[in-house]
């Protein structure tokens, strides 16, 4: 509805300005009339086109060559890709029982309860088993939140 009303202040609008230039020789509202038809006409390819495009844009495929091309700072990505592999190599380390519950509790995102029936535990153990390997891996990326913090005061 606002873009029908826009068509229609700016045909008036046009109108006023070349008011002195223009030559009417039908009357003032056939006149209008067809002038607000053809900018609506006017408004209709320019929006098919822009789809047009746009659906262009989409159906191409994005190539990037490098960080920049996908808006990355490279300290970020350092950290981020140093960290990832430390928390990974982290919880490989973690004796298996916990490394399994970590890993299905966390990252599989599955309850407790379907987690005690793929491991054959009760609830409770796999609370602990978790208590566990939490704290496990806070001792070892301790020194690693300190790099971070330490990198992120310096950098930012």
């Amino acid at each position: 509805m606002a873009v029908i009303e826009e068509i229609v202040d700016d045909v008036f609008i046009k109108y006023w300005k070349d008011r002195q230039n223009i030559v009417i020789r039908v009357s003032l509202k056939d006149y209008l009339f067809r002038s607000v038809c053809n900018a609506c006409i006017d408004y209709l390819r320019t929006e098919q086109k822009r789809q047009q495009k746009i659906s262009h844009i989409e159906d191409q495929e994005i190539v990037c060559t490098t960080l920049a091309d996908l808006g990355e700072n490279l300290l970020e990505y350092v950290i981020s890709a140093e960290t990832e592999q430390s928390i990974m190599n982290a919880i490989n380390e973690l004796p298996q029982r916990y490394r399994q519950t970590l890993i299905l509790c966390r990252l599989e995102k599955m309850s407790y309860d379907e987690v005690a029936q793929i491991m054959g535990i009760t609830k409770n153990t796999i609370k602990s088993n978790l208590r566990e390997a939490l704290t496990i891996l806070l001792k070892k990326l301790r020194n690693l939140s300190i790099l971070l913090l330490y990198i992120i005061y310096f950098y930012s």
